[in-house]
């Protein structure tokens, strides 16, 4: 077959492995609509205000300063566009998304690799991931994040080839936007830095003047919205407080993550995963760089091997100073696509090593076998999950456990509560997402995730009742355990009673 009939096939085939992955997200979403988690709420009620001109307002009735702009903007303007609400859309959005990043990284694959074979089973390993099927069942921004990393990639090293403007601009936009996605973004201008002065073709001063371009490109939008927080909140992306985690917690969190993406968690691997990495460590640095052809290899590799560095970096060492989500699944998504691509740059060279020293189909046919077997655990895990997401009939605040609980029937039927009180609950996300009700968070101890108090505790449980007329909104069952019990606040508080249900309490206090 012809090269270029070759090539055409080749992307079909991308293509289909990106419909199917759209379609199972779809097919699950449009059921029970997109998993729901508290982040979800701000970026949807942020969307719902501002397709409707009341700026970047969250559920709570204050500015959208914790979370960046960019993903509340995208469900607006489908909201304002084709009148769906960001609930909704916000399914569609993932399913698409996720049949995008499923096409691009094959793509990158089959830059990085000679065995279509391989290229073709690193994008299974993609659509099969429960790490992005889980990203993509829920109302969050790393699939939009996670599509602009491989649009980095992508342009960057088109980029690298053509050295032409429309590449160059491209790979700084995406940078841009990520940015506008998730504050960590920001390692996108790091890297992007680094890639242009090293990885670049172009002499010595087109790098330099490049790399200011580049950073002209990709921080002038973040700049802007961090200096609207500024003048909003007096903070330059929300207050944060220390962490309660520490070093050696976060380097185990990163390994008990990570490694279940790619093998199985068990004490017999450590061996295989040591023999790798010093088998990657030998072709990533030992190749011969006069070699154009390894030279060429590590280039093209080389922004994924640094983006996994930086952002895994920056990720241990910020959960470690300042509070926030432990590390997790979703946090460290975005560098498993990368990690795909370094894992399967690897196999490729160790499959042209060994079919040039023994019988090539033989030992093509036993790598192909031996990677088979190794994917066979994450697929376990992405049905798991996806059971897990039909049994629940959704996930978080759009499972039936929410949608069928009692006192949110009752506020549902009894919406005239909040004309006449300012509500307050400890699941403040869950009340406006399932009632429409602005609420805000009752009162807390200490911040989130941190040991750090509130600068004017003990004073605000106090100030919390003095000029308003407060209906609370209290769930026996919540993983907010930085708030005031419903006990302590009982102490120093005259509630009333309105109602009791088996999930939770609804209690009215006067103002003073």
């Amino acid at each position: 077959m012809q090269p270029k009939y070759r090539n055409q096939l080749k992307k079909i085939i991308l293509g289909i492995l990106g419909l199917v992955g759209a379609g199972v997200i779809l097919l699950i979403t449009n059921r029970y609509g997109a998993g729901i988690t508290p982040d979800s709420v701000a970026y949807i009620s942020a969307a719902r205000n501002l397709a409707e001109g009341n700026g970047f307002l969250t559920y709570n009735g204050l500015h959208l300063i914790v979370q960046p702009p960019l993903y509340p903007i995208v469900l607006a303007v489908i909201k304002k566009i084709l009148f769906i609400d960001p609930q909704i859309s916000a399914g569609y959005v993932n399913a698409i998304l996720f049949g995008l990043i499923i096409y691009l990284s094959g793509l990158l694959l089959s830059r990085y690799l000679n065995s279509f074979v391989l290229i073709f089973i690193g994008t299974v390993s993609v659509l099969i991931s429960y790490v992005l099927v889980q990203a993509s069942l829920v109302a969050l921004s790393e699939p939009l994040f996670i599509f602009l990393v491989l649009l980095f990639l992508y342009y960057f090293e088109k980029y690298q080839t053509k050295r032409d403007f429309i590449s160059f601009f491209l790979f700084s936009i995406s940078a841009a936007l990520a940015c506008l996605t998730r504050y960590t973004g920001v390692i996108f201008i790091l890297t992007g830095i680094i890639c242009i002065l090293l990885l670049g073709r172009n002499k010595n001063k087109e790098k330099f003047w490049h790399s200011l371009t580049f950073i002209l490109i990709s921080v002038t939008p973040i700049g802007i919205w961090i200096i609207r927080n500024y003048f909003l909140s007096g903070t330059l992306v929300g207050e944060r407080a220390s962490s309660s985690y520490t070093l050696f917690d976060n380097l185990k969190f990163f390994y008990s993550t990570v490694i279940p993406w790619y093998l199985p968690l068990n004490p017999a691997w450590i061996y295989f995963i040591f023999i790798l990495l010093i088998v990657a460590i030998w072709i990533l640095f030992g190749l011969d760089p006069a070699e154009p052809s390894n030279k060429k290899a590590l280039k093209l590799i080389a922004p994924s091997l640094i983006f996994v560095l930086f952002y895994s970096g920056v990720i241990i060492i910020s959960s470690t100073t300042t509070a926030y989500d432990r590390i997790s699944d979703r946090l460290l998504s975005p560098i498993y696509i990368p990690g795909i691509f370094i894992l399967f740059f690897i196999f490729d060279k160790i499959l042209n090593w060994l079919s040039n020293s023994f019988h090539q189909k033989l030992i093509t046919a036993l790598f192909i076998v031996g990677i088979s077997l190794l994917i066979n655990y994450p697929v376990k895990n992405t049905i798991q999950i996806i059971n897990w997401y039909l049994e629940q009939s959704g996930w978080g605040y759009s499972c039936d456990s929410w949608r069928k609980s009692e006192t949110i029937e009752y506020l549902t039927q009894n919406k005239l509560l909040g004309k006449n009180y300012t509500i307050y609950s400890n699941e403040p996300e869950a009340v406006y997402i399932l009632t429409n009700l602005t609420t805000k968070r009752s009162p807390a101890k200490t911040y989130y995730n941190s040991f750090q108090r509130f600068d004017i505790f003990p004073n605000q449980k106090y100030s919390w009742v003095t000029s308003e007329n407060v209906c609370l909104i209290w769930f026996d069952k919540t993983n907010y355990n930085f708030l005031f019990t419903i006990s302590e606040l009982q102490k120093n508080i005259n509630m009333t009673e309105v109602a009791h249900f088996k999930d939770g309490e609804i209690y009215t206090f006067l103002s003073k």
